[in-house]
């Protein structure tokens, strides 16, 4: 899983430049990383579901599509366990969902990999130090 182990290795996957990131200096510093972050993890789905000859496909209810279920929970003031914040799994979803998602992954194995990759990643989005 070469093309998901970086997201420079997935922006070149997918044609794009790697060092092109969103503009975020407008907004207040810690309100910067979550943008990049879901951009990062945006273009590492993006190479996941090019790599496997996959077009993702809402309308397509027999496509397994695969998203990080996250564990937070606030313990001696932190989130999450020891580390902050826990994988905790992976679901699949059908076309029926009420709400899209950009960070969904064709194989259970990609997701698996990407999150526990890319948990900096994840973090970023999610939690607001």
């Amino acid at each position: 899983m070469k093309h998901l182990a970086t997201f420079e290795a997935a922006a070149q996957t997918i044609g794009l430049d790697p060092a092109q990131l969103p503009i975020v200096s407008h907004l207040p510093e810690s309100m910067q990383k979550a943008p990049v972050a879901l951009y990062k993890l945006s273009v590492i789905s993006a190479a996941a579901w090019q790599k496997e000859g996959i077009k993702l496909d809402w309308n397509n209810r027999s496509q397994e599509k695969y998203f990080a279920w996250w564990k937070m929970r606030s313990e001696n003031g932190s989130v999450g366990s020891a580390s902050g914040f826990s994988f905790c799994g992976f679901d699949c979803v059908f076309s029926t969902s009420h709400v899209g998602s950009r960070l969904v992954f064709p194989t259970r194995k990609a997701l698996e990999y990407v999150a526990k990759t890319h948990y900096d990643l994840y973090r970023d989005i999610y939690v607001i130090d």
